[in-house]
């Protein structure tokens, strides 16, 4: 029987080895490899090509929601399931807009997650929910998203151009844009859009986010 390949994506280190110690009681379940941001995560999956990437909603770098890009386009196979404490209606129609085939909320019974696992290995779509919200619509690009989270998160403009690999011309530049369609005047500003978006989450204990 052909094992499912699960790569976890979580920034705490506590959770992903409790994950992996859960998963690793299925004979049929295998983690091939770990991530702590969403960058790494795009990374692992380009060379590990999983079955399944079970991904936490908030990281640095880049979020949950905002991987799914880069994770389709490096192994179109891999079949996403977000894990998240929270059940806000705008993060999981976004994670069902994004493309994900799964979305466990962390407070559930851990024989809900492995179904879930086993559901979308088999093609199924595993919701926590019983309906899935419409997601409103997002003004911003998949780049100034990534950006708008790197401010966010406190990065200077040349911390984000290493990040991006791009120009710190380029970088002011989205900043600028960012201003513009937000209607913000300040980082602060910027940082409660980045909430209201779901780009980032308001500040949470560490631990379960």
């Amino acid at each position: 029987m052909k094992r499912i390949r699960v790569v976890l994506a979580d920034d705490h280190t506590l959770v992903r080895r409790g994950l992996s110690s859960l998963l690793a009681r299925d004979d049929a379940i295998s983690v091939v490899g770990e991530a702590e941001d969403g960058r790494e995560l795009a990374r692992k999956v380009k060379s590990l090509q999983p079955d399944i990437a079970l991904v936490d909603i908030s990281m640095p770098l880049l979020n949950g929601i905002d991987a799914m890009p880069r994770i389709r386009r490096a192994s179109p196979k891999t079949r996403v399931i977000i894990l998240s404490m929270f059940s806000d209606d705008a993060y999981i129609a976004q994670a069902w807009e994004h493309g994900a085939w799964g979305y466990v909320l962390k407070d559930e019974a851990p024989e809900r997650l492995m179904r879930a696992i086993h559901a979308v290995f088999a093609g199924k779509k595993a919701f926590s929910v019983d309906h899935v919200p419409k997601a409103q619509s997002n003004p911003l690009t998949q780049r100034e998203r990534e950006v708008l989270q790197l401010i966010a998160e406190g990065k200077k403009n040349s911390e984000i151009a290493s990040v991006l690999m791009r120009s710190l011309h380029t970088v002011r530049n989205h900043r600028a844009r960012l201003m513009r369609k937000l209607g913000a005047h300040s980082a602060a500003e910027l940082v409660r859009a980045a909430e209201e978006l779901g780009v980032v989450r308001p500040a949470t204990p560490k631990g379960w986010d």
